[in-house]
């Protein structure tokens, strides 16, 4: 019988070009976390820590972002299915082929996903002119929920497209380094959402400005938010910092490198993000640590998750 069914789904993929998604197995398809996140506390240098937050009760997890966060639909609604259709090469609308990060720490937690993060975003479009009709953390938190603030986590993931912004605007003279008022941004927004209506008391902040690279200008808008958390922190928040820039460095750059995580390669596996079909396909799309040029695969995704979860449960 089960040969059957692979026998069907294989003719059904040649018959009517379905690229057939490939369930992730319970090994993640061979890739895994292959180093131990570092933590620390509150009051120094960024680093991974969790002051406060108690993962055991949490029911919803509210997520904003760019397309490293994106579920394929922006308004906290369900989500669409993390599947690839047809011969789209994004998983439900996703900048991957299957779920992202916050999809699969929802999961682990055994909470429901709201998830608002648009692909493009930054944390204030007017900070960034030359980078125009772009979503941002300032309309994404403008949501009207009526959740339980304590079995609630928001997520905040933002930091990528604004750096990009910094660098374009520093070449072409237009934008310059706004990032010091954009972590103060990101800061002055996660206080909107303690006070009414929302009462927000857990956050959640993950940075990855650089993707495999470091910047003094990244590195101070990191170490400001970082800082701006011990500030929340005093006011009576819980919150929590993820920094996955050890994550990409490890496989990008330093040892242990991509195939001690179970990569076949770096990747991307689809050569052009701009792309809508699967033309240029890698021979192993399951073991790529990118997917789309510069975006995740889902199993990376799923280890990004893992990173998350450590740091949640054991940098307290």
């Amino acid at each position: 019988m089960i040969i059957w069914t692979s026998f069907f789904f294989a003719l059904l993929s040649t018959v009517i070009g379905y690229h057939l998604s490939v369930e992730r197995q319970t090994t993640n398809d061979g890739v895994s976390l292959a180093i131990t996140p570092t933590c620390g506390a509150l009051g120094g240098n960024f680093v991974n820590t969790n002051a406060g937050i108690v993962t055991e009760g949490i029911e919803t997890l509210v997520a904003f972002g760019d397309s490293y966060t994106s579920g394929g639909r922006s308004d906290g609604g369900p989500l669409p299915a993390a599947v690839l259709t047809g011969t789209s090469p994004r998983a439900g609308g996703r900048v991957t082929d299957g779920p992202v990060w916050a999809e699969d720490v929802a999961s682990d937690l055994g909470a429901t996903i709201m998830d608002y993060a648009v692909s493009g975003a930054v944390t204030n479009v007017t900070l960034w002119p030359s980078f125009p009709n772009q979503s941002d953390f300032v309309h994404q938190c403008n949501q009207n929920n009526n959740l339980n603030p304590d079995t609630t986590l928001y997520a905040i993931f933002f930091g990528i497209n604004d750096f990009g912004a910094s660098l374009a605007g520093v070449s072409m003279t237009v934008d310059g380094d706004n990032l010091p008022q954009a972590a103060a941004d990101t800061i002055g927004l996660m206080q909107e959402l303690a006070g009414p209506p929302t009462n927000a008391k857990n956050f959640l902040v993950l940075d990855d400005y650089g993707r495999g690279s470091e910047a003094p200008t990244g590195d101070a808008w990191k170490q400001d938010v970082f800082n701006g958390l011990s500030t929340l922190r005093a006011e009576g928040l819980n919150v929590a910092f993820v920094d996955f820039a050890p994550l990409w460095d490890a496989v990008l750059n330093t040892a242990p490198g991509f195939a001690a995580f179970g990569y076949d390669t770096e990747g991307p596996c689809i050569p052009n993000l701009e792309q809508t079909d699967l033309s240029g396909e890698c021979s192993t799309p399951l073991n790529t640590f990118y997917w789309l040029p510069g975006h995740p695969s889902k199993e990376t995704h799923r280890i990004m998750a893992d990173y998350v979860d450590f740091v949640l449960a054991n940098c307290m």
